[in-house]
């Protein structure tokens, strides 16, 4: 019996440490998570790049994947005078989402962020 209780004692042990190492990876899951720049956070430390690259480009320019402060766009581009930060699709593919720049009008169907910035959800043809 006594070796027996050795055995127990052993997977008990065994069991508490790897119950313990669990908790504390969830621990350091949620720190990170919580710590974590939120997209408005991002948003705002990356406005003045944002900005620069809209003033440079031309009407029908396009550039490719580019990260611009801490954003990261599949494409960004100049049409009908609006710059377009598309940051990707929608799961099926269809609806490109983003941020545009129109420093002199508000762009329909967009919500306003600040500024001359607009948040937008498009249907593609």
């Amino acid at each position: 019996m006594g070796g027996t209780t050795v055995v127990e004692g052993s997977a008990l042990r065994r069991a508490a440490y790897m119950g313990a190492a669990l908790l504390a990876a969830i621990l350091v899951l949620v720190v990170v998570v919580t710590m974590a720049p939120t997209e408005d956070e991002r948003f705002a430390s990356s406005v003045g790049s944002m900005e620069a690259v809209a003033r440079s480009l031309g009407e029908g320019d396009e550039l490719a994947e580019q990260t611009i402060g801490n954003l990261t766009f599949e494409k960004v581009f100049r049409e009908d005078g609006l710059v377009y930060f598309q940051q990707g699709r929608g799961w099926l593919g269809d609806r490109a989402y983003g941020y545009v720049w129109s420093p002199h009008v508000q762009p329909r169907d967009v919500e306003h962020v600040e500024g001359p910035w607009y948040m937008y959800t498009d249907l593609e043809d």
